[in-house]
């Protein structure tokens, strides 16, 4: 190995002298004095400068001095030597012309940190006093914080993994000189051994994704560790561009996507149908690892996915990576691109306000709410309110039965009962309920907005869905980074 040295031993006796700083004593007079803290094991060239070059200098005091007093190696702490963790990071954009970082992501990065090694570090504060009132301030400062142990951290790299430890009081002296004293007064020095655990690490392995970032072409290929492209084509696309900015277009070949309440997740089809797929948790199947396979700069919330649905749309979403999860992708629609709804025209009774007799139509594309009509009941009837309805309203053969009475929820003005079934899109028309998209004589493919969520939904193989969700092979989808 090549010759490395980080001050790894140095930082904790920097924290240590840190964590002794700042503590002050009061003398006589009421006068608040700040403690000197300073390390105890200085070099002979640095002891003599503060001594002027003589012998006749006394130490001041108090003042606290700060030296390590043992490094043991920590066998009990010992865990597997060979293991390597490795961690996938993303630095923020930087502009060389400004010298400022960015709002994007950067560079991306493979670090491969090695298991470090135990050590338990044993240090010492030495406290001098010239009275055992000095000493009893700074111990009663002292002593409580150590309940049992304080937490230092030598470094705010947060992928640092050995950062953070405790330092744990062990032992404390009171006093250096004997009792009764002889006839030479000494200064009185109080002493505190502590402990910590620590470990030892050598470099870690930092890794540069060098790979091209300026390719425009849609990319097919079985095996997602390779990038095919045609370069005939890519010359044509760049002869087209002129200045334009490039974007990479990425389809990974090998995935799925899942799109499914916003969420986006990456599958593999585990046989030969088609038909079962998982979505394994584990680091094969993050989005980190399928960006890093491909060139081009991931932005959260610029970075975007193309759907093209079974009816020739194609519908963007904006995405981010889940902080939790790295496995999932939160998806923000462009409405935009969303299709449009398809225009419902149905009467309602004209408001007394607006001075017309009769009925007027009224069109839009959009529902109040989804609703359950078992357990749902309107609070009020208003003039073309539209529900879609997941039951149906008093069917048969109840409602066929002679005397029947439906819910008084779902009852005319004229306390008649209403019938409809369920996916039909009802209308509350001043005066009555009426079915305006009957869902058992409809084979045409609608698009309805829930004006209640803003969520998307279509008619399609005599059901509802969301418009846009659903699974996605890898012809039907492509990431714009």
């Amino acid at each position: 190995m090549d010759y490395f040295y980080s001050g790894q031993i140095r930082r904790y006796l920097t924290q240590f002298m840190r964590a002794m700083s700042n503590f002050s004593y009061k003398d006589g007079q009421g006068t608040l004095h700040q403690i000197p803290v300073m390390y105890g094991d200085p070099s002979r060239q640095t002891s003599s400068i503060l001594k002027k070059n003589t012998e006749n200098t006394m130490p001041s005091a108090p003042f606290i001095a700060c030296y390590i007093k043992s490094l043991e190696y920590d066998q009990s702490r010992l865990q597997d030597p060979t293991y390597v963790s490795k961690v996938h990071i993303r630095e923020r954009s930087y502009d060389p012309n400004t010298g400022e970082y960015g709002y994007n992501q950067g560079v991306g990065y493979t670090v491969e940190r090695i298991m470090p090694s135990p050590y338990k570090l044993t240090l010492s504060a030495d406290i001098w006093a010239t009275n055992t009132d000095q000493k009893l301030q700074i111990l009663e400062q002292l002593a409580y914080l150590f309940n049992p142990s304080l937490e230092i951290q030598t470094t705010d790299n947060y992928i640092d993994w050995t950062s953070l430890t405790v330092l744990q009081l062990k032992s404390t002296t009171w006093s250096s000189r004997q009792i009764p004293q002889g006839t030479e007064q000494n200064i009185d020095i109080g002493n505190l051994v502590f402990e910590t655990p620590i470990w030892i690490t050598p470099p870690a392995k930092v890794k540069k994704l060098g790979i091209i970032t300026k390719i425009i072409s849609n990319i097919f290929s079985d095996d997602p560790d390779t990038i095919a492209t045609n370069y005939g084509e890519l010359d044509a696309v760049y002869a087209n561009l002129g200045n334009v900015s490039a974007r990479n277009v990425v389809t990974p070949g090998d995935y799925d996507l899942l799109v499914l309440n916003n969420i986006g997740t990456l599958l593999v089809n585990q046989d030969s149908t088609g038909v079962n797929y998982t979505s394994p948790p584990n680091s094969r199947h993050n989005w980190y690892a399928l960006l890093n396979q491909y060139p081009g700069e991931f932005r959260a919330g610029i970075s975007y996915v193309t759907l093209t649905t079974p009816s020739g749309f194609d519908i963007v979403a904006y995405i981010s990576i889940d902080e939790i999860d790295d496995t999932k992708i939160q998806l923000t629609f462009d409405p935009d691109t969303i299709p449009s709804n398809t225009t419902i025209t149905a009467y309602i009774m004209s408001p007394p306000e607006s001075g017309l007799t009769g009925r007027i139509p009224i069109s839009r594309g959009t529902i109040d709410a989804i609703i359950n009509p078992e357990t749902f009941e309107p609070d009020s009837k208003t003039s073309d309110t539209r529900y879609l309805i997941l039951e149906g309203i008093n069917q048969t053969p109840l409602f066929g039965n002679p005397g029947f009475q439906g819910p008084v929820a779902w009852r005319n003005q004229d306390e008649s009962d209403f019938q409809a079934t369920a996916n039909d899109i009802i209308q509350w028309d001043g005066e009555k309920w009426n079915v305006i998209f009957d869902s058992t004589n409809t084979n045409q493919v609608y698009y309805i907005t829930n004006i209640y969520t803003g969520v998307q939904y279509i008619w399609e193989n005599k059901s509802w869905s969301k418009s846009y969700d659903g699974v996605y092979p890898p012809e039907q989808w492509s990431l714009v980074l």
